[in-house]
């Protein structure tokens, strides 16, 4: 099993492993290289080539984003070139999403300098403009509507404009699991303020009314992920607090987390482009209830591309080194 060996000894080199890259995807493989080597061109013609599936299409978005981060002033001139191109207004929307996000960093808000907040803002409201322009330029596709919800959160939207953004992603694609993952950080306490009770009951629902071997499921997994966060961060329960309600929202929580599993990966079902990154999640999600043996299947349906959230809720150094240390102890 190589990497994933069961030997408790054997142990897991974080070196061996791929971060932010959560996908089964050879030619995003390539296109991501590509990318990250300066070569626009491959990307750009992957992603018009993916029109047809709004998943596919959503996450080499995301991955050629990620790929081009530092890179936004060339898709400007492409655009230039190009204006009105939903392609290539999608990925710059994508990118400069992923680009502000790095001004800010993962830290809490308290932790962010107001400098850093003001570059944040600004480079989000840029990807807004971009992103709107990219919805009137292509306005049947859901795509454009999945990664402003990421806009929304970074610009603290009222909740009804995030249920719109939401609401008009699932009029294009009601099954997209871009957007519910998206919906699942905008309903997030950490994000939103809300009851944790509102986004259980998103997962519940999502889950509820996913057909049986969609990666869908593993919203679930998203959901415990969060609740865990949240549980873990609230500073005014005491030590005895803080256990009794860990047993209440997330080790009572295993039994259903174990079924929607079961509703996804069922025998036949066919892959989706969200596979590996769910796979991820649910491993975390199934090794903080306790389901050492279903978190170490999962993790090894990963493939080793691990993304930064949810492992790096971690109190590990990085991501990669918080898998694989959790695989090193059999998920522990």
């Amino acid at each position: 099993m190589g990497i994933f060996s069961r030997r408790p000894s054997a142990g897991v080199a974080a070196e061996g492993l791929r971060l932010d890259q959560a996908w089964a995807d050879p030619e995003l493989d390539a296109a991501y290289a590509a990318v990250r080597g300066g070569d626009l061109s491959t990307g750009a013609e992957l992603l018009k080539a993916s029109s047809q599936s709004t998943d596919l299409r959503s996450f080499r978005a995301m991955g050629l984003g990620k790929a081009a981060i530092g890179h936004s002033e060339q898709l400007e001139l492409r655009l230039e070139a190009l204006p009105g191109d939903p392609d290539l207004l999608l990925w710059l929307g994508q990118t400069l999403v992923f680009e502000a996000w790095e001004v800010r960093t993962g830290a809490w808000a308290e932790q962010v300098s107001e400098q850093r907040f003001a570059t944040f803002h600004d480079i989000l409201r840029t990807a807004a403009e971009v992103l709107d322009y990219g919805i009137a330029a292509a306005p049947d596709d859901a795509a454009p509507w999945e990664v402003l919800q990421w806009v929304a959160i970074g610009l603290q939207a009222s909740m009804d404009d995030k249920n719109d953004i939401f609401r008009s992603a699932m009029e294009r694609h009601p099954a997209g699991y871009q957007a519910h993952s998206g919906r699942v950080h905008a309903l997030a306490p950490k994000w939103s303020g809300l009851d944790i009770a509102q986004i259980v009951r998103f997962g519940d629902q999502t889950v509820a009314n996913a057909q049986p071997g969609s990666a869908l499921c593993a919203v679930a997994g998203m959901v415990a992920n969060e609740v865990w966060v949240d549980v873990l961060s609230d500073s005014e329960l005491t030590r005895a607090q803080r256990g009794a309600r860990y047993t209440r929202e997330i080790t009572n929580r295993k039994d259903a987390l174990l079924a929607a599993r079961d509703k996804w990966l069922i025998p036949g079902r066919e892959s989706e482009p969200a596979d590996i990154s769910a796979h991820g999640t649910m491993a975390f999600a199934l090794k903080t209830v306790g389901a050492k043996a279903a978190a170490m299947e999962q993790a090894a349906l990963t493939q080793g591309r691990i993304e930064s959230v949810p492992w790096a809720y971690t109190n590990a150094p990085d991501a990669l080194t918080a898998f694989a240390a959790a695989v090193t102890k059999q998920m522990a």
